[in-house]
């Protein structure tokens, strides 16, 4: 037998006894009296989590999940409190409470080794979050994430001065997504407080992709965002910039080669 053969060979017995005690999920798990929906599959030692943003849920990660699963990871999607198949929270809004009820998920999922987190938009802030708090983070790929401190009260009150003449509509539209986002859009304002006051570690390897055309709705908001995102990368050597070239705010629909390779370059820096 060829050496590399051998290798490989017993690269999968140790992948395979490594899952072997991994419960996973598929379906709903319970968060501290209600349900969240889980899924995890894949037998690797890695689990590479995905985040949806605000408003979505786990099926934006359709078409780069298979692939980063064929990596040989185990992957983890989840939708949020009143999104896609989960269960409303029956308590407040708050950003702590989402990024306690993802950490909830991955104990409920079995997940115990190392974790890269990927997380779209909105999403950045819950990851962010998990990230401070939980030394089983190995590396991020935020995908035109929010950042810490990039938006203030101030573009907080705007965002929501914006969106609450939709409410009526969303109501009457999409009754059950409207109780999810529009406590997510109120709380807005304590949200962007709360995040101005995270430090991530420099030493934690990240991937920042950014949109060549993002969310925002005015040039100074577009300009802020950059400024932030040029921030954020020069403050670690630890963290590399992507621009998804041709791509809108959704970059793991519109180009989501940027987004698998990045995931493949967090789990070369995650992974010993």
């Amino acid at each position: 037998m060829k050496p590399w053969t051998l290798a490989g060979v017993m690269l999968a017995a140790w992948t395979a006894a490594s899952g072997a005690a991994f419960a996973g999920c598929d379906g709903l798990v319970d968060v501290d009296g209600y349900g969240l929906w889980a899924r995890t599959r894949g037998a690797g030692q890695v689990t590479v989590v995905f985040e949806a943003g605000g408003g979505a849920n786990s099926s934006v990660w359709s078409e780069v999940e298979p692939q980063v699963r064929a990596m040989g990871v185990t992957t983890l999607l989840y939708d949020r409190s009143g999104l896609g198949k989960s269960q409303l929270a029956p308590t407040p809004y708050s950003i702590e409470r989402e990024s306690q009820a993802l950490a909830t998920v991955l104990i409920r999922c079995g997940v115990t080794g190392p974790r890269v987190l990927v997380a779209h938009s909105y999403g950045g802030y819950i990851v962010e979050r998990l990230a401070v708090m939980d030394p089983k983070v190995k590396a991020l790929v935020l995908v035109d994430a929010n950042l810490p401190g990039m938006i203030d009260e101030a573009w907080a009150r705007r965002i929501q001065a914006r969106y609450r003449p939709q409410y009526p509509s969303l109501e009457a539209k999409a009754s059950d997504l409207a109780k999810a986002v529009i406590p997510m859009i109120e709380a807005y304002a304590d949200t962007a407080a709360s995040m101005g006051k995270i430090v991530l570690p420099a030493s934690l390897p990240m991937v920042d992709i950014v949109a060549e055309t993002s969310w925002n709705e005015t040039p100074a908001e577009g300009e802020a965002m950059k400024a932030t995102h040029s921030a954020f990368v020069a403050a670690s050597p630890r963290r590399k910039a992507v621009l998804a070239a041709g791509s809108g705010h959704n970059v793991m629909q519109d180009r989501p080669d940027v987004v698998i390779e990045a995931i493949r370059n967090a789990l070369a820096e995650a992974t010993p």
